[in-house]
């Protein structure tokens, strides 16, 4: 909503903001300014972005586009994120080596997707629109996991004796889990098992695959949470008979997690905020 104080912003203020919430240095290799503005006062923010949402802004007479999802050389680098995982993986007691190993095939696989993609298309349109475009990946996705790696601390005490469906429905907690059409699932294991120690997979530009889940449960972890798994990696998991829990917290629901948090300080900031593109909110 608009603030009696409203004020115009530049596209690098409004990446800046995401990096200060997140804790991030430097602008990371799966986001990016594609097309600057200077007087930026409303903002149409989506987790996808094609030409029609583009259209969507100029009609809804935003000053820029901000998409979740990477967007024009972000859609080539992300990949190399992919190694933020090696740190969660530590964290949790795996092997700083089997860490790096476990990430390798997911990382030459994204990578080789990534090179054949059309990368320039919606960045290009942008400009010929003359839409300011932006797209924040990484910051998003490390609030959503600070967020949901803090509900989860209580099951990771020593004494808890939780099970796999309390950690459901600890999640379902926040709003965008109530409000989302999907809901968590378990996709490995059972809702009745114990869930012994929990570990928030996210953060990592994409989920790690079936060499990192193993590398979790090798290490003593009971529940993995990731935002999505593919078919294919999951069908390879249940024939490895993989012993631990695997929960898939549902991929808009928990983007919205954290994509709110920062459209809500960009509202504090001034800026005009119109939410679509698949974003959960009670708003």
């Amino acid at each position: 909503m608009t603030t009696p104080s409203a004020k115009s912003l530049t596209t690098e203020e409004i990446i800046q903001i995401a990096l200060d919430l997140s804790g991030l240095g430097e602008i990371p290799a799966d986001s990016g300014v594609h097309a600057r503005g200077d007087t930026v006062r409303r903002v149409y923010a989506t987790i996808d972005c094609d030409v029609a949402d583009l259209l969507m802004a100029r009609v809804l007479r935003c000053d820029a586009a901000l998409t979740h999802h990477p967007e024009g050389p972000a859609m080539l680098n992300g990949w190399k994120l992919i190694a933020r995982q090696i740190e969660q993986m530590v964290e949790c007691g795996v092997p700083v080596a089997r860490a790096e190993a476990a990430i390798q095939r997911r990382m030459q696989s994204v990578e080789l997707n990534s090179h054949a993609r059309n990368y320039g298309r919606v960045a290009q349109a942008a400009q010929l629109l003359n839409v300011s475009f932006l797209n924040v990946h990484l910051p998003c996705d490390i609030i959503s996991r600070r967020l949901i790696a803090e509900k989860m601390a209580p099951f990771n005490r020593p004494e808890s004796r939780a099970r796999v469906a309390e950690v459901m429905a600890a999640l379902q907690e926040f709003p965008e889990q109530k409000l989302a059409a999907t809901e968590p699932k378990v996709r490995l294991g059972s809702p009745e098992r114990l869930a012994g120690r929990v570990a928030v997979a996210m953060a990592g530009y994409t989920n790690g695959g079936v060499d990192v889940l193993k590398a979790y449960y090798d290490a003593g972890v009971g529940t993995v949470l990731m935002m999505h798994f593919p078919e294919a990696d999951l069908k390879e998991a249940r024939e490895q008979k993989l012993a631990g829990s695997l929960i898939v917290t549902g991929h808009m629901a928990s983007d919205s997690i954290g994509i709110n948090i920062y459209l809500d300080e960009l509202e504090r900031r001034g800026l005009e905020v119109v939410r679509g593109g698949g974003i959960i909110t009670a708003r």
